[in-house]
């Protein structure tokens, strides 16, 4: 899986410094027409095992990330703890992040981008989105070439949004970096198509994944999500 979770780095890369995709650029990346990059599996679960060390959420945990990808991605992420307990539960697309950590009953359910606000639940659902968000010839507003292949300069799936990716020579995703509101940067880093390393200040994630299923018809309701009624919405409103 090369796609998966991002989390919050002060970066200094911006959006400087790419030029803009010739046709003999395009013919090196080979990334393809926008509907190319459809997958044939209507969705993909992934079960995968999480590190993190932060000030929201510290720990080992296991997961499951149901996932439609390509051109319209949407995400159904839920993360549980050693003894079986539910850590969080998000639902991502690209107009809408709405989700809640079950033990403190705090959730946000905001439509994008009007209802934009800081918040971890927020970036880890913009993340995914573009994660999942198939990269297209259509998407690439610049490039800069580097030896470990090209930083691609991305058209957003989520407004607002500035999103970048490592694009390597043998066609695989190994780096991501956004910038989104209110100055907040995130980066990750995958060291095989399993592992992927997230840094931030104050945050530390690691993912594993442990395997997958491709699914040729996502399950009734796997990207819907019904908020517990005493969960106290902090950014967006109950939809």
């Amino acid at each position: 899986m090369r796609r998966f979770l991002a989390a919050a780095l002060i970066l200094t890369a911006g959006c400087s410094g790419f030029a803009t995709p010739t046709p003999e650029d395009f013919r090196r990346l080979r990334l393809g027409a926008v509907r190319d990059s459809e997958p044939r599996a209507d969705a993909t679960r992934y079960r995968v095992h999480m590190s993190v060390d932060s000030k929201w959420l510290a720990g080992e945990f296991d997961g499951v990330v149901m996932a439609h990808e390509g051109w319209s991605p949407l995400a159904r992420a839920q993360l549980f703890g050693d003894l079986g307990p539910k850590v969080f539960d998000l639902l991502a697309r690209p107009d809408r992040i709405a989700g809640y950590f079950a033990q403190t009953r705090e959730g946000v359910d905001c439509l994008l981008p009007a209802e934009a606000r800081p918040h971890p639940l927020l970036f880890l659902g913009v993340s995914l989105v573009e994660d999942f968000g198939a990269i297209s010839e259509d998407r690439v507003l610049g490039i800069r070439e580097v030896p470990d292949g090209w930083w691609l300069n991305l058209k957003p799936l989520v407004p607002g949004l500035v999103s970048e990716a490592l694009w390597s020579r043998d066609g695989q995703t190994i780096e991501r970096r956004f910038r989104w509101m209110y100055g907040v940067t995130w980066r990750q880093r995958w060291s095989s198509p399993e592992e992927c390393s997230i840094t931030a200040s104050g945050l530390v994630i690691r993912i594993r994944v442990l395997g997958s299923d491709a699914l040729p018809q996502r399950p009734p309701r796997a990207f819907e999500i019904t908020m517990p009624g005493d969960v106290r919405i902090v950014e967006g409103t109950r939809k």
